[in-house]
């Protein structure tokens, strides 16, 4: 088991085990590379009487103290931990809602890489929280990928986080037709592959029926074809029981796609490690 570059600690408001449980946990999985990112949601970076509102499930905030807690932990955890390379990490969530502030963030320098993402679009909740009967889903999906080609175009992250979020939660997933937004994801790839950055294969779903992938494979395969190279693997784990779930299967995706390395950062700069 090489690597799992996409977990959240305690210090996530959805997540659970503190960073010494979730390397105990690595290690007994005999897991190579571990990073711990817990979510940095720049656009609710702040407390919740920063912006006039209040916190909920739907919407937490003060991500500067999520972040802040994570990476001190993190730190403390790497000089004492052996049998693996932890890595410090966030993923950082809405990167172009906030692009000076998230180039604050991205520069500290105790942080190894940064997974930018996209959960919500601007004025709406994360997409696990819409109601999808009542929304133009086309639409919804062009916009997505309109925001994810905005943060891939920036340069605030060091891996592509889950491509196809936006999929995530639709009422049928397995029946929508992604072909319209291939130029959309086409966009993004250049533009991943023109700045040296990764995506990562991240197998979130894969514990659900029915099973997922993001991306799926097909469109691993076309991130291959287009002279992609930097990839990782994650299970996206908010509990250590997570941690190393299918992971088999996400490393044979990896090579049946092409890849015969897969990548890892420090202090933001790839290394590569063969996929055996």
């Amino acid at each position: 088991m090489i690597m799992n570059l996409h977990t959240h600690t305690h210090n996530s408001p959805d997540a659970h085990n503190t960073v010494a449980e979730r390397v105990k946990t690595a290690q007994a999985l005999g897991l190579q590379y571990l990073a711990i990112t817990d979510h940095c949601e720049i656009n609710r970076f702040e407390d919740a009487a920063f912006y006039g509102k209040e916190e909920s499930e739907m919407f937490f905030y003060n991500s500067r103290r999520v972040t802040e807690n994570s990476i001190a932990e993190t730190v403390a955890e790497q000089s004492r931990c052996t049998g693996l390379k932890l890595l410090c990490g966030l993923e950082l969530g809405q990167i172009p809602q906030d692009l000076p502030l998230s180039r604050k963030v991205y520069q500290d320098e105790r942080l190894d890489l940064v997974i930018g993402s996209v959960h919500e679009l601007p004025n709406m909740p994360d997409f696990y929280f819409l109601d999808y009967k009542d929304i133009d889903i086309p639409a919804l999906i062009s916009a997505y990928f309109e925001e994810v080609l905005a943060l891939a175009e920036s340069d605030c992250y060091d891996v592509l986080g889950h491509l196809t979020y936006g999929l995530r939660y639709l009422p049928d997933r397995a029946a929508y037709d992604i072909t319209p937004h291939l130029p959309q994801i086409r966009a993004i790839y250049r533009a991943v592959i023109a700045k040296g950055k990764a995506i990562e294969l991240n197998g979130s779903k894969l514990k659900v029926q029915p099973p997922a992938t993001d991306p799926d494979f097909e469109l691993l395969c076309l991130y291959r074809e287009m002279g992609g190279e930097l990839l990782t693997l994650s299970t996206d784990a908010h509990e250590n029981r997570f941690v190393g779930l299918h992971m088999d299967k996400l490393e044979q995706m990896a090579k049946d796609a092409g890849f015969t390395k897969l990548t890892y950062f420090e202090k933001h700069q790839p290394h590569f490690v063969p996929l055996n």
